[in-house]
């Protein structure tokens, strides 16, 4: 997400504003906004934090997936329920994740757990092109590695839960002119970039 969207917004967002510096760190951990010094941050989640002010910027959609190889093992689920009986990398962070899934107003929750957690979206996805299980991962990033064969999307009936891209910073009050501006300007190119929705629509 860094790299594939952020680092082009910013760097398009300096170009209109050469005065600024912006001092760009990608982590895969929820920083302490204060303790880390940090202005403003980015996150994907449907967990926010009620203490910190939360600005939606984009829906990001996700998909779930498998190698070929790992399919041709163990099998195609049909059936989000059939994943509780798969090996699914998760996020290290979760435990034992719930996904979520939607089909024509119909809603289920399936309690999934594998034999492989990370906390990074890269590791999981290199892990499940290796055959190591099925995983569900933002759309933009599992894309080219669907496009490319390595990996095949499941459940095409069934919408996986998306997430929410939000800016995340600690007061309005003293909020400098500068980040105001930075803030804003997200909020723009993330409703309009074709970057951005080239990563996010294609599956629609």
């Amino acid at each position: 997400f860094g790299q594939g969207a952020v680092v082009i917004a910013v760097s398009e967002f300096l170009r209109r504003h050469p005065q600024l510096s912006i001092d760009l760190q990608l982590e895969s951990r929820a920083i302490n906004l204060v303790e880390d010094r940090i202005d403003m941050a980015l996150r994907i989640t449907n967990d926010l934090d009620p203490n910190l002010i939360a600005r939606p910027l984009a829906q990001c959609p996700s998909i779930v997936c498998a190698s070929p190889a790992y399919l041709a093992a163990q099998g195609t689920p049909q059936h989000p329920q059939d994943l509780a009986v798969h090996n699914c990398l998760t996020y290290t962070y979760f435990g034992k994740s719930l996904w979520q899934f939607e089909r024509q107003g119909e809603k289920v929750a399936i309690p999934v757990s594998g034999n492989l957690s990370a906390n990074e979206s890269l590791v999981l996805l290199t892990g499940a092109v290796e055959g190591a299980g099925i995983v569900m991962q933002p759309y933009y990033s599992a894309a080219p590695l669907i496009a490319s064969g390595q990996l095949v999307t499941l459940l095409g009936q069934w919408q996986p839960q998306g997430m929410g891209i939000y800016a995340i910073y600690a007061s309005r009050r003293q909020m400098p002119a500068a980040l105001r501006a930075l803030l804003d300007f997200l909020v723009a190119w993330f409703k309009s970039h074709p970057r951005w929705l080239s990563l996010k629509e294609e599956k629609n």
